[in-house]
């Protein structure tokens, strides 16, 4: 028996470590997939390039211009051009690559000396063209005039560059634009492919080591040219000839050829492979996965920093082999798994004692498996003025107001461990489960707190009241819940002692998706409305009906209003029942019209809502959505005590008057606001509440307060509706009072609105039956 808890706290350990690895494993996978992990990648790749150190080949070479060639205005650098070509011809150059775009003629004899010298040449002769994008974005191939590029073979540069400036892939082809066209750093490389595929440029290469000439220095004479024997020379703009430039890591802004000549040299040395974001985290993962399943600690967290360690590690090595990894995947499924294995260490090891009495926590409670095995009572108890108390108290008397409570109550409960939990609340545990005794001894602690407490100089009154469970389950965290529950329900003077409710788990369940269900039920059909008559009090006609929401659930059959009303108002659902009700009624309201009953229609409405405007524009909407008449739409203001800004509300209420809506007041009489909200809002109907109108007949004091409300009525020129009228006896102290207009269930129970429509047909039934 003594080690199943240990056993289990284990368990549950494990499974909580492999609940963090997965919540890591899914946030790094979303970060992954939504490429919000790029610029840190990126910076390892940097790195990783600024400390892996390669010499290039050698055989590229740069000779840069700092005059733009291709520019029409300066024809006399073409024919420069052209001689540089025959010259590097002339002492042996394999290949030469012209990176500018010739896209405007000059002189035809000019531009044809160029494409001669280019024609002719004894290697390879290409001139380069840009890919570039347009105004939307499309990819567009620079062109050059045909005057020059007449049979010369070309390549075109397509090389994308992030928001960081850097270009770490390339095509081997491209081909977007319309044209396939071998990339430049391939043809450079001499691995030209005719597959689509994409290859990874390595920055390692040292800048040293790449051959750069300039072009002036060919021009006079002052280079020998046979150092080009053999080579393959890329003659392009350097920043000073067109002023746009490309970064390479260490070096932020280069002539864009360097850029085509990095990945060159990539290919000669062998395509760089690339190590993906997904497969480090996969790894990753899968490692951790099999360090958790250690059940010792020590060698567990000796693998978690070698793992740790093993990413930066892995960028550094990896890259002297010409591999490029995304580690930045990784690395953040690790820093989340250590962010939750730390704050549940945080909250096992700090949250478990309060750091200013030393006392132990509630959450210490919830981890005690002794609670769970044998503690058939959970008692809470709610300190009252708690923080009124505190805020009157030097802050450095807060820990001794806390202790000295502990004191009192270690005075009573003798051995058991208090436990302090958020603000106002302190638990512990009873060997006890008969509510009888529990009563008993927790009505004596009372008694104890009668008399003040001393803090320091201070006496300090207590109240106290207290919340019990004796549920028989062994999930501790669920109990002591019930019991907070239970003591916030508590008051000094009525309750000062609960019991936590027994509800069944299932009505639990139901209770706490309640909100979700509203919805369903609302698309389901499950809430409809049922219509109660008003009727002439002296005549018994009809003169309309109040629309009343209700729900039917297929499980638990019908729900009372005020329950699932509330859990509405409690959800910020009301306004979407509001609008259903709404329009419901006044659909109804049109069929009673052209059954040749024009009703008025009335609807409740919460206080809530008068407090924004919205809700005038959601009763314009459905009047103007359903064509009701305004004239015929009552608006039942409910619980007007609940109205916490009455200027605000009447300037609300005004513009629903203004509609054409009438105003009525329900339930008047409940609510200290009842009279105040009658004198300033614009009220023309008044309801008076049922517990005036049902003990009328055997309470003369009943009776005249509804007379009085009567006379009240007729002096302000507003409508009375007596409403809850159980008996006839009711109904005819009502008529004898002067009232006009009744509705209860003496006259009508809440009905489908085709039962109203048959009783109107019925002209021979007596209108004032009883249509139930």
């Amino acid at each position: 028996m003594g080690d199943k808890p240990t056993t289990s706290r284990k368990g549950a350990t494990h499974l909580q470590r492999l609940r963090h690895l997965a919540w890591a494993g899914l946030i790094a996978f979303a970060f992954h997939f939504l490429t919000l992990l790029q610029p840190v990648d990126q910076i390892g790749w940097v790195t990783q390039s600024r400390i892996t150190h390669q010499d290039a080949s050698g055989e590229i070479v740069f000779i840069g211009s700092d005059v733009d060639l291709a520019n029409p205005a300066n024809a006399s650098a073409r024919r420069d051009l052209a001689n540089v070509v025959r010259n590097l011809d002339a002492a042996g150059a394999d290949a030469v690559f012209v990176d500018f775009a010739f896209s405007e003629p000059t002189t035809a004899a000019i531009d044809g000396e160029l494409n001669a010298a280019l024609r002719e040449f004894s290697g390879s002769a290409y001139l380069v063209r840009d890919v570039t994008t347009d105004l939307n974005g499309a990819p567009t191939l620079q062109i050059n005039t045909p005057a020059i590029a007449r049979d010369v073979d070309t390549v075109a540069f397509e090389a994308w560059v992030n928001y960081l400036g850097y270009t770490w892939q390339m095509p081997f082809v491209s081909e977007e634009t319309g044209e396939r066209l071998p990339n430049f750093s391939a043809q450079l490389a001499g691995v030209p492919r005719s597959s689509d595929d994409d290859f990874q440029v390595n920055y390692a290469f040292e800048m040293a080591t790449l051959p750069t000439y300039q072009l002036s220095r060919l021009l006079d004479g002052s280079t020998n040219l046979d150092i080009f024997a053999d080579k393959t020379l890329v003659v392009g703009p350097t920043l000073e000839a067109i002023g746009r430039a490309r970064n390479v890591p260490g070096y932020p802004r280069v002539a864009e050829s360097m850029v085509a000549i990095y990945g060159a040299e990539t290919l000669k040395e062998g395509a760089m492979r690339w190590i993906e974001g997904w497969m480090v985290l996969t790894g990753v993962a899968f490692a951790l996965l099999l360090i958790i399943g250690l059940k010792s600690r020590a060698p567990r967290y000796a693998l978690y920093v070698l793992l740790v360690l093993a990413l930066p590690s892995a960028l550094l090595i990896t890259g002297y082999f010409g591999v490029r990894m995304s580690v930045a995947g990784g690395a953040l499924m690790l820093f989340i798994f250590g962010l939750y294995r730390a704050r549940s260490r945080w909250t096992r090891n700090l949250l478990l004692v309060d750091a200013d009495t030393d006392l132990p926590t509630f959450a210490a409670l919830e981890a005690d498996h002794k609670v769970a095995d044998n503690a058939p009572a959970i008692i809470v108890a709610k300190i009252h003025r708690f923080e009124e108390v505190r805020r009157t108290l030097p802050g450095d008397l807060h820990a001794d107001y806390l202790l000295a409570i502990n004191g009192r109550l270690k005075a009573a409960t003798q051995d058991a461990t208090i436990y302090l939990g958020q603000g106002h609340l302190i638990a512990w545990t009873m060997q006890e489960r008969d509510p009888a005794v529990l009563r008993d001894h927790l009505e004596g602690l009372r008694a104890l707190f009668s008399s003040p407490l001393a803090v320091a100089d201070n006496q300090v009154d207590v109240g106290i009241t207290f919340g019990i469970d004796i549920t028989p389950s062994a999930n501790v965290s669920k109990r002591l819940n019930a019991a907070v529950a239970a003591a916030e329900k508590t008051n000094e003077t009525f309750e000062p002692i609960a019991i936590a409710d027994t509800t069944s788990q299932e009505d639990l369940i139901w209770n706490i998706s309640l909100q979700a269900r509203i919805d369903a039920a609302l698309a389901n059909g499950e809430i409809y409305l049922a219509f109660q008559p008003k009727i002439m009090v002296q005549s018994g006609e009809i003169i309309g009906a109040e629309a009343l929401v209700r729900w039917d659930d297929p499980i638990k059959g019908q729900i009372p209003p005020d329950h699932f009303i509330r859990q509405c108002e409690t959800a910020g659902r009301m306004s979407q029942l509001t609008r259903f009700v709404l329009e419901e009624a006044c659909a109804a309201g049109n069929a009673f019209g052209r059954e040749g009953l024009d009703l008025p229609i009335a609807v409740n409405v919460s206080a809530t809502l008068l407090h924004e405007r919205a809700i005038v524009q959601m009763v314009a909407e459905v009047l103007e959505a359903t064509g009701f008449e305004p004239q015929r739409l009552t608006l039942e203001i409910t619980e007007t005590y609940r109205i916490s800004n009455l200027d605000l509300a009447a300037e609300i209420l005004g513009e629903l008057d203004a509609l054409g809506c009438k105003i009525s007041m329900d339930d008047f009489g409940v609510g200290a606001a009842s009279l105040e909200a009658l004198l300033k809002l614009p009220f023309s109907e008044l309801k008076i509440d049922r517990m005036f109108i049902a003990p009328m007949t055997e309470s003369p004091k009943a009776l005249g307060i509804v007379k009085s409300v009567l006379k009240m009525g007729k002096d302000l020129r507003i409508i009375v509706v007596a409403e809850g009228v159980e008996n006839a006896g009711t109904l005819t102290l009502l008529r004898e009072s002067g009232c006009l207009v009744a509705q209860g269930y003496a006259i009508s129970r809440p009905v489908p609105f085709e039962k109203i429509l048959a009783f109107h047909r019925d002209k021979a039934r007596a209108q004032n039956q009883n249509m139930v």
